[in-house]
């Protein structure tokens, strides 16, 4: 029997150590390492679980699939005008001495409104009919010098072929018919010219009565009596009528991306601020093609014709239009939001495509853009393909196969808190949702 090795006495200590642990390493076991994994993840699965249990649990925010109709509008702001609008002005200078209405009065054409001073129109018609009334005796004047002219040439004509007189006789009566004949002329003329000098002394005259050219109410009155008119350079402006307001019109603005949804014809509304509750209906009448620039922004100017049946309106107020350029009767709608909404989080789940629903109209709409929407369907969001058509701002026309009215639909989602989650916060761990 073989025996152990011995150790000589006079080995150091150190040399001892080594060979007990490379004789203790050899008898260690192999599963010590295995059992120090599996420890180190339990513990870690332990701790995300007491994580996960710890972070509050989502809510979903969800809004129904209804069916109804969905119009595209193209908003813009304007002002309100009647639809026609005359500044009445003096033709003539002078003295207001009355004025016959005042703000809001109502006139029909042809009532006065004011007048001027017509003591000098008065004198300045009276001495134009007095310088027709020469004018006219002096033409009477050079028609008898004429008539003389005349007698006297056929007399010297009758002479001269019996040889009592000279030729120059006949020729001097030639010559004294025609300058009668001139003069004739001249003063047809003075006649013609004094007559047309009466006519402009008779109009400045009627010129002091400011009438009102059409039926309306006074808007705007810029005089009283007693003050000075001076209309040799230009017109003033005294008086501004505006026809009936039962109907009125909005100078809109409308951006030049939008201009081209617009067609005359096409109905729209206005708002304003005064009749906050009130929507005033008309149609548009006129897309006018002259662009205005303002600080690099294109608007072109569309003209819509209002009722205003209460005399709501006023001219000068400040209306939001909104035309319907599209409607889309009895399609499926969702809110906005839903189309926006993303998980947060949590992976989606995409529903099957295949088959056709009975509440789609199946397809997708000619020009439609795709996009996705989430159902729920239990406690799970799931991920729904839809065609997006016609949008008023609120809701949106969508299409799927598997969408049926009524679904619904996540908006967005919170925590236990109450506090939103934001859309692409990075990857939150996954949470059990709960529906309210």
């Amino acid at each position: 029997m073989a025996t152990p090795p011995t150790v000589p006495a006079t080995a150091s200590v150190p040399a001892r150590s080594a060979a007990l642990g490379r004789l203790h390493a050899r008898r260690r076991p192999w599963w010590i390492p295995i059992v120090v994994v599996v420890v180190a993840l339990a513990a870690g699965a332990f701790v995300l679980v007491r994580r996960r249990s710890a972070a509050p649990a989502p809510r979903y925010l969800t809004a129904t699939v209804t069916r109804g109709d969905v119009a595209e509008a193209v908003r813009a702001t304007g002002t309100v005008r009647p639809v026609l609008e005359v500044q009445v002005g003096a033709q003539i200078s002078g003295r207001v001495t009355a004025v016959a209405v005042d703000f809001n009065s109502r006139v029909r054409q042809g009532d006065l409104l004011a007048e001027l001073d017509a003591t000098p129109y008065r004198a300045q018609a009276a001495q134009v009919r007095a310088s027709l009334s020469s004018a006219r005796a002096v033409l009477v004047q050079r028609r008898a010098e004429l008539t003389l002219a005349e007698r006297n040439l056929a007399r010297a004509t009758a002479l001269r072929a019996q040889g009592l007189n000279a030729q120059a006789d006949v020729d001097a009566s030639v010559a004294s018919r025609d300058s009668a004949r001139a003069s004739v002329g001249v003063a047809q003329a003075q006649v013609e010219q004094a007559t047309a000098a009466v006519d402009v002394a008779r109009t400045n005259l009627t010129y002091t009565r400011i009438l009102a050219p059409i039926d309306g109410i006074v808007a705007t009155r810029a005089v009283d009596p007693g003050q000075t008119v001076a209309a040799s350079l230009q017109t003033p402006t005294l008086f501004i009528i505006v026809n009936d307001l039962a109907h009125m019109r909005v100078i809109a603005n409308v951006d030049e991306a939008n201009i081209g949804k617009l067609t005359e014809g096409m109905e729209a509304s206005a708002r304003v601020d005064a009749f906050p509750r009130d929507t005033f209906r008309g149609t548009v009448r006129e897309l006018r093609i002259t662009p205005t620039t303002t600080n690099g922004v294109v608007t072109y100017q569309a003209v819509i014709d209002v009722d205003n049946p209460q005399s709501r309106l006023r001219p000068g107020m400040t209306a939001t239009v909104t035309a319907v350029a599209a409607r889309h009767p009895a399609v499926l709608r969702v809110p906005n939001a839903a189309l926006r909404y993303r998980p947060v989080g949590s992976a989606a789940v995409a529903a099957p495509t295949g088959g056709r629903g009975g509440g789609g109209r199946g397809g997708r709409p000619e020009g439609a853009e795709r996009g996705g929407i989430y159902v729920l369907q239990g406690e799970r969001a799931v991920r729904v393909p839809v065609a997006v058509g016609l949008t008023d701002g609120v809701l949106t026309e969508v299409t799927a196969p598997t969408l049926v009215e009524g679904a619904r639909v996540v908006v967005d989602e919170t925590d236990a808190a109450g506090a939103a989650a934001t859309p692409g916060a990075g990857a939150r761990a996954p949470r059990t949702p709960r529906v309210f």
